[in-house]
Order: C-alpha cells, then structure tokens, then sequence
C-alpha cells in the first residue's frame, strides 16, 4: 500500500468540516431551538426523531453505494451535501414558527447523520489502485474540530445570538462538499490497479435480511455494542444534569467535555500503527472494556475530578473503538458489503441515540441522575460480555 500526501490531507479535511459541522448542529442544538421557542420536551422529541429517520436512512444509503459500484461514493455524497446546504440557509434566512423550525432542524440533522458511514467507507474508496488512507488520524482530527469548534461557538454564541448557529451549518457544510468534490483518484495512479483474488460470494449482493443471516455473529455484536453505547449517549446527552448533580457548572462540562475529545486525537492518529502490533478484535474488546470502566466511574463521581478522570477514559474507549470498528468490518465482510457493515456500525450508535433520548429524560424525571447511570452500568456488562464473546480476529 502506497500513501498519497494529497488524498490523506483532502480526507482529513472532509472528516475535520464534517464534525464541525455537527458540533455546530447536534452541539448546540438545544441552545437554538430554546432561542426559537421550542420546549424541552420538542427538542428531545425532534433529537429522537432525527436519529430514527437517519436510522432508516443510513442502510438506504449504504445499499445504494454498495449496488451502484459505478458511482463514485463522492459523488453519492455531494448532492446530500447540497441538500443540507440549502435547508440551513432557509433556516437562517426564512424566519418560521416553532415548526417550522424543528421541521428544517429534524431534516438537516437526519441527513447529516446518514451520510457518516458513506464518509467512512471514502477512506478505503482507493485501495483497490493500492493507496492506504490514514482513516484514524483523519477522524482523530475530526474529533479536535468538534472540540475547538464547540469552544468558539460558545464564545460566538454569547457575544451574538444562538440565531446566528445556521450560518455555520452553511460554512462547514460548504467547505465539506469543496473537499469532498475534490476527492479524486492522481492521474499517476488511474492504471495502477492492484490485482486481487476475489471470491465469488463477495461479488453477489445481499439484500438486508440476506446479510443478517450470513453475517450472524456481526449482528450480535452490534446488538452488545447498542447496549455499551447507550449508557455513553446518556452521559453524553444529559451531561449537565451529571456535572450539576455534583456541584458542577455548564463550563465545568464545556471543560470536560473539550478535555475528552482531544484526548481522542492521539489514539485515533496512532491507530495504525497501533493495528498493526495488536490484532484489531482484542482492540475492540480492550476498548469495549474501558467504556465500561468511564460508565462506572461517572456513577461514582463525586466531585470534578472523578469526572476528568472518566473523560480521559475516552481515549481508549470511544477512540479506539471507532477507528477500530471501522477497520474491522472492512476485512470481516465481503467487498460487496462493505458498505452496509459500516452502515450498521452507524445505525447501532444512532439507535443507542433514539432509546438514550426517548428513555434518558423520562428515567431522569422518574428515578434521578444516580439509578440512570446505575441501570446504563448494568446495561454496558451485559454488553461488553456480548461483544467480547462474538468478536473475531483479524
């Protein structure tokens, strides 16, 4: 495998501007809608409903890319951008109701979200001309935009108004589709094809159901990994009703919540090298572990500091995982149906979402921050001895 300094620069560029974009959007998403007018009880609603739509849309779009192998998945990719672009500009320029508002909000997240697996499967869209992208630094830079984005749309949001928010959804969104159309395959490299033996089962394709019986063990995995990462989107969610349950404030949690992401970048930048010492599945079972070791320590916190220590566990948790889960399902399932594999990867996490939105504020009001996290940490056992139990090597 060959690196091109060109491809791995424009790759780290579309993963930086896309989860800017979605600090921006998902970040900040209850600031927004509360300036609009919305209730506590719609911006939940309307967060649950965009991860279901992107649910149903993520495999749409994963089984499109893997049947239409003669559409570059950049181009796939390009006209949703689109898309997303002309909706948040309605959104600033048009001024609307509650509705209308949660109406454009609720598209634009879902489509943003959908399109997560096809930016994961962009990273591997050369290999077969024998370029390697470095998909975990990319996604680790990724991961400090969200951070670095966050901190300075607080500070803008303050100075201005949450009103001026969709003016970086556009910005983001704009720079992400430059990078994305850019994405091309070097001239040098249009004939360089690397010859592989490719079985004749990884040439047919699968409809959903078909890929759920001949992909069992993946299937269960995924089923353990929903049950981990429901108790990480609680946190996640409801994190300043965690901070303040403890004596915390909001930038106690702006704090905690930058520390954990760049903490993720040197675990996703070394991933691979890291991968190619230690096999990819006990990775992931090392990083399901420790998922369960920041669940647990968020339910003991006591004070601030328990806290960061918990954060910092997100290195080898979440930062692993994901560069990890990645890699994984592209050398477990067939070429053919790679895609949907990424896919599904997406849609536990964005499933994890629907019930950490639907049952997080209901068992919150109901039972209190402490029996939240206890049930999340009995969730995330049961799920990491699945996991652990159904993932292969490499």
């Amino acid at each position: 495998m060959k690196k091109n300094r060109s491809l791995n620069l424009k790759y780290a560029g579309s993963q930086i501007f896309y989860f800017a974009a979605f600090a921006a959007m998902m970040g900040y998403a209850s600031v927004f809608l509360l300036d609009k007018g919305c209730s506590n009880s719609q911006i939940g609603i309307a967060l649950a409903l965009s991860s279901i739509i992107a649910v149903l849309l993520q495999p749409m779009l994963a089984s499109f890319a893997d049947n239409h192998k003669n559409i570059e998945i950049r181009n796939i990719m390009a006209p949703i951008i689109l898309v997303v672009i002309a909706l948040s500009a309605i959104l600033y320029l048009i001024p609307g109701s509650a509705l209308f508002v949660l109406f454009l909000v609720v598209t634009i997240f879902s489509i943003m979200s959908s399109i997560m697996p096809l930016m994961n499967s962009l990273a591997f869209a050369f290999e077969q001309h024998g370029i390697e992208i470095n998909y975990g630094l990319a996604r680790g830079l990724g991961s400090v935009a969200y951070a670095i984005a966050s901190l300075a749309l607080g500070h803008i949001v303050e100075s201005f108004s949450p009103g001026i928010l969709p003016l970086f959804y556009i910005l983001f969104t704009v720079l992400l589709f430059i990078v994305v159309k850019m994405f091309v395959l070097p001239k040098e490299f249009k004939n360089d094809v690397e010859q592989v033996e490719t079985p004749q089962e990884e040439t047919e394709q699968l409809s959903f159901g078909k890929f759920c019986m001949k992909y069992k063990k993946f299937i269960l995995f995924l089923v353990g990994f929903v049950l981990v990462y429901f108790a990480h989107t609680i946190i996640n969610n409801f994190f300043i009703q965690i901070i303040t349950n403890i004596g915390g404030t909001s930038a106690d949690m702006g704090n905690a919540v930058f520390v954990a992401a760049m903490l993720e970048l040197p675990t996703m930048a070394f991933f691979s090298k890291m991968s190619e010492k230690i096999n990819c599945g006990t990775l992931i079972k090392f990083s399901i572990l420790m998922f369960c070791v920041k669940h647990a320590l968020t339910y003991f916190a006591t004070n601030m500091i328990m806290i960061y220590l918990a954060q910092v566990c997100q290195m080898f948790a979440y930062a692993l995982f994901i560069p990890a889960s990645v890699y994984y399902v592209n050398e477990k399932i067939a070429l053919a149906d790679r895609v949907k594999g990424q896919s599904l990867v997406t849609t536990s996490m964005t499933l994890s979402g629907v019930f950490a939105n639907f049952a997080g504020g209901i068992m919150l009001d109901a039972l209190g921050v402490g029996h939240v996290l206890l049930a999340g940490i009995i969730l995330s056992i049961v799920g990491a001895v699945i996991v652990i139990l159904t993932t292969e090597k490499v």
